[in-house]
């Protein structure tokens, strides 16, 4: 029987006094949210001054205010009973023409579907459609409840599309011709996720690429599972492109997005799902069994963000203009954080090499010449980006995750959320990894690119070039 009992209850001594379902050993986590915990409790210990948080893929900014003025007035207004099941029909409509005039393609109120958060959906369409036999096909690295899901639901069936590593640069890219090949060597594939901009990655799937992803949908028939819930959040010279743009993807595409990276609404757990009308009919009744439906106050934000909304003789004015000025400025921040980060981590190279800011507020950098560092193996003891991330957690109050918690290919790999305050977590945070990693390459007796009374000169510089007269560090 304890063969049948998974490893995260046994790791706490939990035993089950009845048979459980075995599947439960495939179940995985997001890692963020166990790690969060250890962040919280070091932080609580006083050990450190300060834990640097780049572990969390929470948004910086806070919620706009115009939508928490909307969810004040609905409040007031005794909206607290049992809302639509899908979302009014009048919120949904808002969102379908949105989702229209962005998308270049015609949608109505009964494709789109309103969710607590983003992942119900995942759950959702491996539930519905993989019969037995079909395939599910995964990034890897990728957002781990695409994996954890999967295996849980249709173990033994689920394929990774595993980025293509170049040894030479470390750097990591999704190529065409390795989805091309799995779905060559495997019959029977029903779903591809892809997550666009990608966490954990930073990474954007340009539109050639999407548009070759396009034409293996229309050869071998699968759905594509396409989340871009960072769409606005892209810069760089980056475009996103939408899956449901490309020229009959609108039937074969099931697309995750809402409220929760955009508009920095993360804790408000608030999002939707736009799909062809059969799916959302399906769609809707697991709705009703799972969670019955969106509360009534957060139904009437998610209308407002794209229109006026009336309910129960109340109107509740657009906070559309109000917001997207807001958030476009949150935008412009996230993209000198990112290249901030990438620069100062560029300063370490050939030890540490980032990857570009192109979306969400990801970095990828390879740390595997770190890793093989004689200090940090031998004298440290430290085998792998797990046990260092728990290291600088620990030892030094640095929080960040591994990049092995997204997938294998996340192997010597460290994820850099520089979502959090700038002037608190970002720019001083960089600066003292930079003189951590430098001490341990000078522990290990070798020559590191740069010498420690150089590190504030040099961050210095980098403020200068991307938050110019915004702050002035000492």
């Amino acid at each position: 029987m304890n063969s049948q009992i998974p490893k995260f209850l046994t790791d706490k001594n939990l035993i089950p006094n009845v048979t459980i379902n075995p599947a439960l050993n495939s179940l995985g986590t997001e890692t963020a949210f166990g790690f969060g915990a250890e962040v919280i409790a070091v932080e609580a210990s006083g050990k450190f001054h300060q834990i640097y948080k780049f572990h969390v893929g929470d948004t910086g900014p806070k919620t706009p205010q115009p939508i928490i003025d909307v969810a004040i007035e609905a409040l007031k207004n005794k909206q607290t009973k049992y809302g639509h099941f899908a979302g009014y029909p009048e919120v949904r409509e808002h969102i379908a023409r949105y989702w229209s005039k962005t998308r270049g393609v015609e949608f109505t109120k009964d494709n789109v579907l309103l969710q607590p958060g983003g992942k119900p959906v995942i759950e959702m369409a491996f539930q519905t459609l993989i019969a037995p036999g079909d395939k599910i096909i995964v990034q890897n690295p990728g957002y781990p409840v695409y994996d954890s899901l999967a295996h849980f639901y249709h173990e033994g069936n689920v394929l990774e599309w595993k980025a293509y590593k170049n040894e030479d640069t470390q750097t990591l890219e999704f190529r065409v011709e390795d989805l091309k090949k799995l779905l060559k060597e495997n019959e029977s594939v029903k779903v591809l996720c892809v997550n666009t901009p990608q966490n954990p990655t930073g990474m954007i799937i340009g539109r050639e690429k999407l548009e070759s992803i396009a034409e293996l949908v229309r050869k071998y028939k699968f759905y594509v599972l396409f989340d871009d819930i960072y769409d606005q959040i892209v810069f760089g010279g980056h475009t996103h492109t939408s899956f449901l743009s490309l020229p009959d993807m609108k039937n074969w595409t099931i697309n995750l997005n809402g409220y929760s990276k955009n508009y920095a609404m993360t804790g408000w757990r608030l999002g939707f799902i736009i799909a062809p009308e059969w799916l959302i009919e399906i769609f809707g009744r697991l709705a009703i069994n799972k969670w019955s439906c969106v509360n009534r106050m957060e139904q009437i934000v998610a209308g407002t963000v794209f229109g006026d909304v009336t309910l129960d003789g109340h109107t509740y004015k657009s906070v559309h203009n109000a917001v997207q000025t807001i958030i476009d400025a949150d935008f412009k921040e996230y993209e000198k954080k990112g290249q901030f980060v990438s620069e100062a981590l560029k300063l370490l190279q050939p030890y540490v090499v980032p990857n570009e800011a192109e979306g969400a507020f990801y970095l990828f950098p390879s740390f595997a010449r770190v890793l093989n560092l004689n200090y940090v193996k031998n004298d440290l003891g430290i085998a792998d980006e797990k046990q260092l991330s728990k290291w600088f957690l620990y030892e030094k109050g640095f929080a960040v995750l591994a990049g092995s918690d997204f997938g294998s290919m996340g192997k010597g790999y460290i994820r850099l959320s520089y979502a959090e305050d700038r002037d608190a977590h970002i720019i001083p945070g960089m600066k003292y990894l930079l003189n951590v990693v430098i001490e341990l390459i000078e522990k290990s007796g070798e020559v590191a690119p740069l010498k420690m009374e150089e590190i504030g000169g040099r961050v210095s510089e980098l403020v200068q070039k991307y938050f110019a007269e915004e702050l002035v560090i000492a």
